[in-house]
């Protein structure tokens, strides 16, 4: 059985649905204001249980279940009240709390899902507070691999659709294709992304849940992406061309942050050599999120 925590956000849910595709037992944590909206089909899954870590404690999950994977997703980015608190407790105190009892009762590996923008030695300002949570968290995940395989998944910007309004993609599409806001407010765009498809990481997840059943190791790192970046000059001009919209994108009308990463790629070599490759590239990926959102596409041929 595998733990997966934040199961009701973006990617927790739809590696949820991959999980359980894949046959998989599953528990599922989720906290008391959780929004189950992307998960209700599974409620009555057999194959999934959840577990609400705030009503609960934690240890009743491998009590009731032999854990062999533990998977954490959760993340709490500090956008809505900047709780330093609540930062901690999403980031550092839950994972190593179930790291605690996955040690006790022996279970296989921990996942960690880190993010591109921790790669290197400095601290990403927009978001200081989550970064030096998820630095902090890494420091223990190495200290602690020496009793638990660790693998430590560091994922470069995802997308998909039903993703929340507060990340940049979703916000752009609801802005350029779905709005049609008469002008949107951009950077000049010169900066560069790895964009990969939600369906990629949970392929990846996969992939590597497999990889820290099967091999011996202490802490390995795997870099999600697809190897490739794209200017988000061009990236935001393929959501206008696709969705024939008429909004004026206005590049240049905002400053790059002091600290703005101008190009960040995944090396992809370890997850390749394990067999994975990414399948989705941005023009389909861009083009199955604006169906789900009933965009009709334009031919761009």
């Amino acid at each position: 059985m595998i733990v997966l925590t934040g199961a009701t956000g973006f990617l927790g849910s739809n590696l949820l649905g991959k999980m359980l595709d894949e046959g998989c037992e599953v528990a599922a944590v989720i906290r008391t204001n959780s929004n189950l909206s992307r998960i209700g089909k599974w409620k009555n899954h057999k194959n999934v249980k959840f577990y609400n870590v705030e009503n609960e404690d934690p240890r009743l999950i491998f009590e009731e279940n032999k854990i062999d994977v533990i998977v954490h997703t959760a993340t709490e980015y500090g956008r809505r009240d900047g709780s330093v608190s609540n930062i901690l407790q999403s980031n550092l105190i839950l994972p190593i709390r179930l790291i605690e009892l996955g040690i006790e009762y022996k279970t296989i590996c921990f996942i960690n899902t880190d993010s591109y923008f921790n790669k290197g030695g400095g601290s990403y300002s927009n978001l200081l507070n989550y970064s030096l949570s998820k630095k902090s968290l890494l420091v223990w995940l190495k200290q602690l691999s020496h009793k638990i395989k660790i693998v430590n998944i560091s994922l470069e910007h995802m997308y998909g659709p039903w993703d929340s309004r507060s990340k940049f993609v979703e916000n752009l599409i609801q802005e350029i294709a779905l709005e049609h806001t008469p002008r949107v407010h951009l950077t000049h765009g010169h900066q560069k992304r790895d964009f990969i498809y939600v369906d990629d990481v949970s392929d990846a997840f996969i992939k590597l849940i497999e990889y820290g059943c099967t091999y011996e190791f202490t802490f390995k790192s795997f870099e999600v992406g697809t190897g490739m970046s794209v200017q988000l000059c061009d990236f935001t001009q393929k959501i206008k061309s696709l969705s024939h919209s008429e909004s004026i994108l206005g590049f240049g009308d905002i400053a790059y942050r002091s600290d703005e990463i101008m190009d960040s790629k995944a090396d992809i070599s370890g997850l390749t050599e394990l067999g994975w490759i990414p399948k989705i590239d941005v023009t389909e990926g861009l083009s199955r999120i604006l169906k789900c959102y009933g965009v009709v596409i334009r031919d761009t041929q």
